[in-house]
């Protein structure tokens, strides 16, 4: 390859790389209690909702619920009101009061959240997946006041936010708490790499070499 032609590939491809952005989860466009799973990593939820390829992953435990107001869905995935996102929001059904958010590519700065909640839970922040190595941050999200009725209905309806600052970089989050009993919207993961954004820098450095020869 000839050395200019060489070092605009490689400059075309550094340029291209993606600075890491935060990356917001909304919970819209899924059906009625549809497991998250790898919709928001490439793939889909558990009822074939794809959303987007933002390299999170979440385990089987965290479900979603659309505004019954809304959707005409009657259930206790739909007691929702006033939601900050659209009229979907997640939580936890685990027989075990458990469940793990996964960013393999990692994160940092950050973990945010708006939450209902009617029990108390708790969110830890850790530096490998699957809720290993050592914990980051972490913050007890207490129940806040709700109050009956909604938009017109939901009891689930009054928000807050709970935010994890911590040093260092994350690959996971997990949830410790009740079934059922708190809700979760517009959580935000830190700066996460744009997928594939590793291999371009690869490439780029391998255009750079040959330049260099």
């Amino acid at each position: 390859m000839h050395r200019t032609a060489s070092l605009v590939l490689a400059t075309a491809l550094l340029v291209a790389i993606p600075a890491n952005a935060a990356v917001t989860i909304s919970y819209e466009g899924f059906q009625d209690t549809e497991m998250i799973l790898s919709a928001y990593a490439g793939g889909t939820g558990s009822m074939g909702s794809a959303i987007s390829n933002s390299g999170i992953l979440f385990s089987p435990d965290f479900q979603v619920g659309n505004d019954y107001d809304i959707t005409a869905n009657v259930g206790y995935w739909g007691d929702t009101a006033w939601e900050p996102d659209g009229m979907g929001t997640m939580y936890v059904l685990s027989p075990a009061n458990w469940g793990v958010i996964d960013v393999p590519a990692g994160f940092t700065g950050q973990w945010s959240t708006s939450y209902a909640a009617k029990a108390q839970c708790r969110i830890d922040v850790w530096s490998g997946p699957g809720g290993t190595g050592s914990l980051l941050g972490w913050t007890v999200i207490n129940p806040n006041a709700q109050t009956s009725g909604g938009d017109p209905t939901g009891s689930f309806n009054t928000w807050k936010v709970a935010t994890v600052p911590f040093s260092g970089t994350a690959m996971s989050v997990t949830y410790n708490g009740p079934s059922f009993d708190v809700r979760f919207d517009h959580m935000d993961f830190g700066k996460v790499p744009a997928p594939g954004a590793a291999s371009l820098a690869a490439l780029g450095g391998i255009a750079l070499l040959r330049r260099k020869r």
